[in-house]
């Protein structure tokens, strides 16, 4: 009976594994790399890696924004299960969010002179002081559970009721950031990253729609979308750039673009990601996001040539090798106790 019971548990698990959509795994695993790249060429040389930080920075969190949106698209046909899927945001994204920043930065590290107060005050209009990505998913996937819920309810006039209730909330974060300032509680990064999340939300629930035309003109879809992501980043500074209205234009052009042309690459070169694993790291985007920005400052002091020089690519190359074992390091300890794995990465 127990041998029974194994067996039935291995083959849910293989089941679901199967059911997973491992070239989303794979985008996720490359969009991470990506992240940790830049981040590690942003402490360790001093010109950050020149056009290698705007290639990566147009693509990275888009990518993030896209595919969070992606999975946050679903059936929702009772007020229970929509306060089951608050309740499940609020745990994997605000409580790492929340948990990071005051245990971590403020009482483990000593920031503020671990003044609780003076922290909470400093965060409320520096979100980017933080793991701001967990705080901007959070709130957009509060606002499409919402929209989850109202799309599964009645049919009638659904496109009109879901678009009102769209424009309504990120209004309302509009109107609130002209009371208090664009930089409170990130309205200024959730409005902006909106556009990728609610995109992603978008394609899924189009996706029966639109799956035939996509895969007829890949090809087409991808020559054009390097096309346009090369002529954006090559001639235009994306990442020091002002925020103008081009400015963003340009942004979400590469965005859009940039992440076309990587999720192609992640399908059309499955199977070899799939043989180193890439696919297993895209499990894990969550945990190295968070745990990488505490160490990938080790080579800091090192930090005083170019990237395309001997001394700042060695000072570089080694910086990310230590920044990617204790990152690992500092995971597998973390996963391993019960509290800190809830606290730090919402997970149980």
């Amino acid at each position: 009976k127990q041998a029974s019971k194994q067996a039935s548990k291995q083959a849910s698990k293989q089941a679901s594994k199967q059911e997973r959509n491992r070239t989303l795994d794979i985008y996720k695993g490359l969009l991470i790399i990506l992240v940790v790249v830049r981040h590690v060429l942003q402490y360790s040389v001093t010109d950050e890696g020149g056009i290698l930080t705007n290639i990566i920075w147009a693509i990275q969190m888009p990518g993030f924004m896209l595919v969070s949106g992606y999975f946050s698209a679903r059936k929702i046909e009772s007020t229970q299960e929509l306060s089951k899927r608050i309740i499940a945001s609020m745990q994997h994204y605000a409580l790492p969010f929340l948990s990071w920043w005051f245990l971590v930065t403020v009482l483990l590290l000593g920031c503020f002179n671990r003044n609780v107060l003076a922290a909470a005050e400093h965060i409320t209009f520096h979100v980017d002081s933080g793991m701001w990505f967990l705080w901007v998913v959070f709130i957009l996937s509060i606002l499409a559970t919402i929209c989850n819920y109202i799309c599964s309810q009645n049919a009638t006039h659904l496109v009109v009721k879901t678009a009102t209730s769209v424009i309504a909330m990120l209004g309302l974060l509009g109107v609130i950031g002209i009371l208090f300032g664009i930089k409170f509680i990130g309205i200024k990064l959730i409005l902006y990253y909106s556009i990728f999340f609610e995109c992603g939300w978008f394609l899924h629930r189009t996706q029966n729609i639109f799956k035939q035309l996509i895969e007829k003109y890949s090809g087409l879809i991808v020559f054009a979308a390097i096309v346009c992501f090369s002529a954006i980043v090559f001639n235009y500074d994306l990442y020091h750039g002002e925020d103008s209205l081009i400015s963003i234009a340009l942004r979400c052009v590469a965005g859009f673009s940039g992440n076309a042309v990587l999720l192609w690459v992640a399908n059309k070169y499955k199977e070899t990601f799939e043989r180193i694993r890439l696919d297993q790291i895209g499990l894990y985007t969550l945990e190295i996001y968070t745990t990488h920005m505490y160490v990938n400052g080790l080579m800091g002091a090192g930090n005083t040539s170019g990237f395309f020089t001997v001394t700042g690519f060695a000072n570089f190359t080694v910086s990310l090798l230590l920044t990617t074992i204790f990152t690992a390091i500092l995971i597998m300890i973390i996963k391993s106790i019960p509290l800190t794995n809830f606290l730090l990465y919402g997970k149980r």
